[in-house]
């Protein structure tokens, strides 16, 4: 019994094993993975290097970044990487001109904020890393260092405070961001302000009328949806999910059981003709027959579809054979279902499940204006997708409930623990052999 209680307590809490696993994790990846690699590192360290800077020096162009980007993974050479020196991009400093600290107020138009706080933490990594040695490597490792930093101790307080499971959030929180965390991209920012926002949703399920909410809950929510407004821009699809709230949707369903038949039926006809109006004007301005046409030749139809979408399903790292992807997805569905045992509306259930393709479909629209004139593209990767599967956590608690799903603590634990590591295991090996050993684009990013 004293040695049944001792081992319980030398038991590693989530949020501790989360902090550990992945700031180690994060730390080998950024030396593991060669510079300027890991998506758009170019893009994110110009505006990085902008947010301090006093002279914006020519040796910092977006232009150069993009043009060094380009080299590291091979855009131009079928992946290809065997011409550039990762030892000359860490080694060989830059001209800088003496370039000074400044404070800048700057915008990338990545967010619907007028100015830029996601690159705040790359920022102050890259500001230290060309104090300390002034070299395009070595500024894109501070990059990400200081991110990684910003990552696991939000995430470590975040995963400390939820009551939401926090197995299952350490495996959301770790896996699916894996190829961003040893990163200086905006994303990581962007990912905490959609954690913030989907768990405060996730606990605003459980409230029923609007008089329920505190003041301390009001002011919260309020704050968790004007930070999605500095995030990158699809995370904004994310509103959607609170017309699955009870609070929002049950005042509505009560009043219309209220109406007489004459009533309903009136509500009905103007519902449906104002439906069909706005129907009318989307498909004359952007061809809805059409839009659906691209989309499922995207999207549905292998003979059609392009190498994103044939990966659209991954979470794990695109690189990572797709076995792994779907142990990984069903060892999540059991930790959603076993940790916490809860049940949702059917309503609840049908509307926070459609957040995930509101998203799909609004970032797809926004780049089919583009595209109107082809068949199909494959522009959307499944990376804007990921975070969305916690809008799944409904229907999977109800799936366990009515199955009536028994798993123990252990279980849980040790499928988080273990699926997470050997996920992380892997990458670093294949992104280390490909990088370094066959000298080809390492990361696999799409």
């Amino acid at each position: 019994m004293i040695n049944s209680t001792r081992i319980k307590q030398k038991k590693m809490k989530p949020e501790k094993f989360f902090f550990w696993t992945v700031l180690i994790f994060g730390i080998l990846a950024t030396f593991m993975t060669p510079p300027f690699t890991t998506g758009d590192e170019g893009y994110h360290i110009y505006y990085a290097y902008q947010q301090f800077s006093a002279k914006s020096p020519d040796s910092i162009t977006k232009d150069k970044l993009r043009k060094i980007e380009n080299q590291s993974i091979g855009a131009e050479t079928g992946g290809d990487v065997k011409g550039v020196s990762v030892q000359q991009l860490i080694t060989n400093k830059i001209d800088l001109n003496n370039d000074g600290i400044a404070l800048n107020i700057i915008s990338n138009g990545g967010s619907f904020a007028p100015i830029d706080i996601m690159h705040l933490p790359t920022a102050l990594g890259v500001l230290l890393a060309r104090l300390i040695y002034p070299s395009l490597g070595v500024i894109d490792y501070g990059g990400r260092l200081a991110n990684l930093l910003f990552f696991v101790f939000c995430f470590y307080f975040i995963i400390k405070k939820s009551k939401q499971g926090k197995w299952l959030l350490v495996m959301l929180f770790s896996v699916p961001y894996l190829l961003k965390i040893a990163s200086p991209s905006y994303d990581l920012f962007s990912f905490l302000s959609f954690a913030l926002y989907s768990l405060n949703f996730l606990n605003l399920l459980e409230i029923k009328t609007f008089k329920e909410l505190s003041n301390r809950q009001k002011m919260y929510t309020l704050f968790t949806i004007l930070l999605l407004l500095f995030a990158k821009k699809n995370y904004i699809f994310a509103l959607f999910s609170l017309l699955s709230l009870p609070m929002i949707y049950e005042p509505i369903i009560k009043c219309y059981k209220k109406l007489g038949k004459i009533a309903k039926s009136s509500l009905v006809l103007s519902v449906t003709i104002f439906s069909l109006l706005v129907i009318y004007l989307l498909n004359s301005k952007f061809g809805i027959v059409h839009f659906f046409k691209v989309f499922f030749n995207s999207y549905f139809n292998f003979a059609t579809m392009g190498s994103n979408a044939k990966r659209m399903w991954m979470i794990v790292p695109a690189s990572l054979p797709d076995i792994i992807n779907i142990l990984w997805i069903l060892g999540l569905i059991i930790v959603i279902g076993g940790e916490i045992k809860k049940r949702y509306s059917k309503v609840t259930v049908l509307l926070s499940a459609s957040t995930y393709m509101i998203n799909w479909l609004g970032i797809f629209a926004g780049i089919y204006i583009s595209y109107k004139t082809l068949s199909m593209f494959d522009d959307l990767s499944g990376r804007y997708l990921q975070p969305f599967i916690i809008f799944f956590i409904p229907i999977i608690r109800n799936f366990a409930y009515h199955i009536k799903m028994d798993v123990s603590d252990g279980t849980i634990e040790n499928i988080a623990k273990y699926s997470t590591i050997f996920v992380m295991i892997c990458y670093l090996f294949i992104t280390f052999y490909r990088g370094f050993i066959l000298r080809v684009k390492p990361t696999g990013v799409v």
